[in-house]
């Protein structure tokens, strides 16, 4: 990150935090950090702050927690309600108006930049807006969306707009792709540069942005409406689109210094460091059974070397601190860790690309025989978007000195395992994929692609591992996934369920919704399902 993106982070985060931890609710068309005369270079780096706080922090913690990589801690009490599921109305207010104030400023950011010319400007600000509203409306549902942002005099002065189907929000999604799409050109003179902090400006990058977003869009699509999701990928590929791969993962950095820090643990901070979330038994068992070394990025290890978690929403029974793991420095969530400060914010990656990829290839929506292929390189790509991890961990497999070179073995890359054995990427991916008969491990169930099974089948693997590797980093999208498809099929209910033997398929309406909207559709519940979820 330039000295530049730094400043600009340190200059903006603040107020995106601020509207985190107030206690005075913003309704969506009103936004009191809209500035008197904006700029494109202040507009955009502001909105992709409040996106990224958003995402960083209620949309991770909350996904998380139903995801079942995360689960309240036993020793404190602050997200009890989500493991209840029955969180109610103002646990959502913070994530609702941040991400709306995001949306009114990229709306404010269209008008400027088309004043001005400055059409990648657009561009961005539209596909920022069509990846907001796809969170929003796949949270909540129906929200406003054809008459939201247009709260000012100029603009219509609309303060209580209505609440749009999510069918036709999925339309109008598409919509802003499409437009997108025409206004991206690499050449043009006029375009970011380090005040966008997540690609610097680079529009091949946002093509690719623009491409993997559709298809995630479409593949949503696909238990509710699949012969448009069919179509629409099919002419995807037909055109050529690349999607995001190596160095492409849309996300947002952050630093140690004060200002510019990972807003999940900035709040950690703000919360007095309290450790709220441990890790849940229903991740790590299933990584722990299958060799899988990201239970020691995702999670910290014990004293004793190995990593535990607690069950599903047991925060009643006892626990002592140090019989359980916590989420690792790496996804932010280490209260207690500065490192935490560092982690990214991520929106889209190059692992969830290839993933949809996979599942597009193997529901004959796009080139077939790709997916075995596709979901290999979605694993390793998830294991080297880590790289730094692995190799700060510095995990000692096993000291093979006194054995003969000859049970060494060569790596796919050609790098040779010598003695004694470090924790690498490399390792941990050959090891997970086909085992190692010097250490006694079995290649791992979850990795072993059943090319020749039926499409339940492969899309169990697929979504199942995309599940995997978005533990911690990307958890709504991951639970919102489990919606989609019912894979992880091994969730369990929470302990401290108080709605029965079901699972929770949605956020409900925030109070600032209630309380300032006069088109407020009424209460849902948990329970209510979104338009596409129709499993």
């Amino acid at each position: 990150m330039s000295i530049k993106q730094k400043l600009i982070i340190g200059s903006i985060i603040g107020i995106s935090l601020t509207a985190s931890s107030c206690k005075k609710y913003l309704d969506v068309n009103k936004d009191p950090n809209v500035l008197k005369n904006p700029t494109v270079d202040v507009l955009l780096p502001t909105s992709e702050v409040y996106i990224a706080n958003a995402m960083g922090i209620d949309m991770e913690i909350n996904g998380s927690i139903w995801a079942q990589y995360w689960t309240q801690n036993p020793n404190s009490s602050q997200y009890r309600q989500l493991e209840q599921y029955q969180p109610t109305a103002d646990v959502y207010d913070y994530p609702w108006t941040n991400l709306y104030i995001a949306g009114e400023d990229l709306f404010q950011l269209d008008k400027l930049a088309a004043s001005q010319n400055k059409k990648q400007y657009m561009a961005i600000d539209i596909l920022l807006r069509a990846y907001l509203f796809q969170v929003l409306t796949d949270a909540f549902g129906d929200v406003p969306f054809t008459e939201a942002l247009r709260g000012q005099i100029q603009d219509g002065g609309i303060t209580s707009p209505h609440y749009d189907p999510q069918q036709l929000i999925y339309k109008g999604i598409l919509a802003y792709i499409d437009r997108a799409d025409s206004l991206i050109n690499p050449n043009d003179p006029s375009t970011p540069g380090a005040d966008d902090l997540i690609y610097g400006g680079n529009m091949n990058q946002w093509q690719k942005f623009a491409n993997t977003l559709r298809l995630r869009v479409l593949m949503r699509l696909s238990e509710k409406d699949p012969g448009t999701a069919q179509a629409g990928i099919a002419a995807l590929y037909s055109s050529g689109a690349a999607f995001l791969g190596s160095g492409d993962d849309a996300q947002v950095n952050f630093t140690t210094t004060a200002g510019s820090r990972n807003p999940l643990y900035t709040q950690e901070v703000q919360l007095g460091n309290t450790q709220n979330v441990v890790g849940s038994k229903t991740c790590i068992d299933s990584m722990n059974s299958n060799n899988d070394y990201r239970a020691y990025v995702f999670y910290e290890a014990l004293s004793n070397g190995l990593v535990a978690g607690i069950a599903q929403g047991n925060y009643s029974q006892p626990a002592n601190p140090g019989t359980y793991s916590i989420p690792s420095q790496y996804v932010g969530a280490d209260a207690n860790n500065s490192a935490s400060a560092t982690a990214p914010v991520k929106l889209l990656t190059e692992y969830e690309s290839l993933f949809l990829q996979a599942e597009a290839s193997a529901r004959g929506w796009a080139p077939a025989g790709m997916d075995s292929s596709l979901f290999y390189q979605g694993i390793q790509a998830n294991i080297q978007a880590y790289a730094s991890a692995f190799a700060a961990q510095n995990i000692l497999l096993a000291d093979t000195a006194g054995l003969s070179s000859g049970n060494g073995f060569v790596l796919p890359n050609g790098d040779t395992l010598r003695t004694p054995v470090y924790l690498t990427p490399s390792y941990a991916y050959y090891a997970y994929v086909k085992g190692d008969t010097l250490f006694g491990i079995s290649p791992a169930y979850w990795s072993q692609y059943p090319s020749g099974g039926t499409l339940n089948d492969k899309l169990r693997f697929i979504i199942t591992q995309k599940w995997f590797s978005m533990c911690g980093n990307q958890g709504f999208e991951a639970w919102t996934e489990w919606r989609r498809t019912g894979y992880p099929d091994f969730f369990v209910i929470s302990k401290n369920s108080i709605i029965g033997n079901v699972f929770p398929r949605r956020f409900i309406y925030p109070n600032t919704s209630l309380t300032t909207n006069l088109n407020f559709p009424g209460v849902k519940s948990v329970t209510t399902k979104v338009w596409w979820d129709v499993r």
